[in-house]
């Protein structure tokens, strides 16, 4: 089974990745949001390679959705308060802290 990842992504933010599509973990930190209050703003964007997701938004936090074939699902923090939320989601979904010490 795959495990859940805490990245910094490449915009210097937090970052879940799945892994996988549509992984139990994955409905577990959905479910945390939406119980948190975020609700979906947007539509599905479908690619070759991936879809962007609604984004989950709250009192002006947003944190990003989507999938790609290289990391499955994934949440990714848009703002410093975002970023907080990422980290309460990884230690819901127990992620395996990745994110390099600098």
């Amino acid at each position: 089974m795959t495990e859940p990842l805490l990245l910094s992504a490449a915009n210097g933010r937090n970052e879940i990745t799945f892994e996988a599509y549509d992984t139990p973990q994955w409905h577990s930190a959905i479910e945390w949001l939406r119980r948190e209050g975020f609700t979906e703003s947007g539509v599905p964007v479908v690619g070759l390679d991936g879809e962007i997701l609604p984004s989950y938004a709250r009192q002006g936090v947003t944190i990003a959705a989507g999938f790609d074939i290289w990391s499955g699902n994934y949440l990714l923090a848009e703002c410093d308060n975002g970023d907080e939320v990422i980290l309460k989601v990884a230690n819901h979904v127990s992620a395996n802290d990745r994110r390099s010490v600098a």
